[in-house]
């Protein structure tokens, strides 16, 4: 190349930087923004619940159950349309879309597993319903006393419950940490858009949890301790070390003394968000001079 041609070249190259830094000058600067730390959990949990499938209460376990089987692989099309005609319903009336009980019927798997997976996450989050773990028995007359009918524990379905009740937190601890490291890796959201996202990677992580549940299980030869079961507190211990405590401040599960899941932990870590707040017009606000005190004397 000789030296006209070099030249030239440094020459447009000197204009088009020239140009760019003109660019730059008349483009306005990123106006400030306010972040602040928010804990994960409870954004990862409203979007769990909002997944969640509504029944009418009288049969939401049943029909869980029955969606449940079919994201498992564990129940076949005609086993669940059998079900429903004992349940009054036609399955061929069903809406394939915009039902609940559209997933029972149009053979959607990610959605079942999300919705199945959605479902027994807030299990554990909810206000235990005894009946889980409790048969009605007769209490013969006596004494003048009539004959009566009671609730009663049963220790066979009351150690298959809260096997399953500390699986099923312990997975929700795992997955719901997992979620919170890739919340963390795109800063600057809004609730609702972390809420948003936290949805969509618990629904493609549904599969992942449900085998999650299953690898959670306590051994067989567990050992639990019912420590309160009143309107105000659900609680109990195992003996591999956990602690499950469902009240007014939500799920606490604790391992070997650690908050493996609540308060605003996760495997007994916190994982902060930093979340746009307010708009950038709150700025101006925290920044401006405070306003002279003036003194006045009657």
């Amino acid at each position: 190349m000789n030296m006209k041609s070099v030249f030239v070249a440094i020459l447009i190259m000197l204009v088009a930087l020239a140009g760019y830094d003109k660019f730059l000058s008349g483009k306005p600067a990123d106006a400030p923004r306010i972040w602040l730390r928010t804990p994960a959990l409870p954004v990862i949990q409203e979007a769990v619940f909002q997944l969640s499938p509504r029944f009418d209460e009288p049969r939401q376990t049943l029909m869980m159950e029955q969606l449940c089987g079919l994201a498992r692989g564990e129940a076949k099309q005609e086993q669940v349309n059998a079900f429903l005609t004992q349940q009054g319903i036609d399955a061929q009336t069903l809406p394939r879309q915009g039902s609940p009980l559209s997933l029972l019927i149009n053979g959607d798997r990610a959605g079942q597993a999300s919705a199945c997976a959605a479902y027994l996450a807030t299990t554990v989050l909810s206000t235990v319903n005894v009946a889980e773990f409790m048969r009605p028995v007769t209490v013969p007359a006596a004494n003048g006393q009539p004959e009566r009918s009671s609730l009663q524990i049963d220790n066979a379905l009351l150690t298959s419950t809260l096997s399953v009740k500390l699986a099923v937190a312990r997975a929700n601890a795992d997955v719901f940490a997992l979620i919170a490291v890739e919340l963390q890796r795109s800063p600057g959201l809004t609730i609702p858009q972390y809420r948003e996202q936290a949805g969509q990677l618990f629904a493609r992580l549904a599969p992942t949890y449900l085998q999650r549940i299953k690898e959670q299980l306590p051994p067989a030869n567990t050992q639990y301790k019912l420590l309160q079961m009143d309107d105000s507190r659900f609680v109990f211990s195992s003996s591999v070390g956990s602690v499950f405590e469902f009240g007014r401040n939500g799920l606490i599960l604790s391992q070997g003394g650690i908050v493996w899941y609540g308060k605003g932990r996760l495997m007994g870590q916190e994982y902060p968000l930093q979340v746009e707040c307010f708009s950038a017009a709150v700025k101006g606000l925290l920044t401006a001079p405070a306003a002279p005190l003036t003194t006045s004397i009657q």
